[in-house]
């Protein structure tokens, strides 16, 4: 989330979240575990896309992907 509430607000941010889970993954986000987090980048890319224009989305997606690999 914190890549996402400074372009969307906290409360955009966070439903961004929770639709693209339900939607993609069928489940909430507080069921998701560390394997399904690409599915849900995938999931988020459509609306992010409408809301911050494609070019600015795929960098954050990437850098949101960057940071879960170095958890890993």
């Amino acid at each position: 989330m914190k890549h996402l509430e400074p372009l969307l607000g906290a409360f955009t941010a966070k439903m961004a979240i929770q639709t693209a889970s339900l939607r993609t993954l069928k489940k909430p986000p507080e069921q998701l575990k560390r394997e399904d987090l690409p599915q849900l980048l995938e999931g988020l890319k459509p609306m992010l896309n409408t809301f911050i224009g494609a070019l600015h989305a795929k960098v954050i997606l990437a850098e949101i992907s960057a940071s879960l690999e170095k958890l890993r």
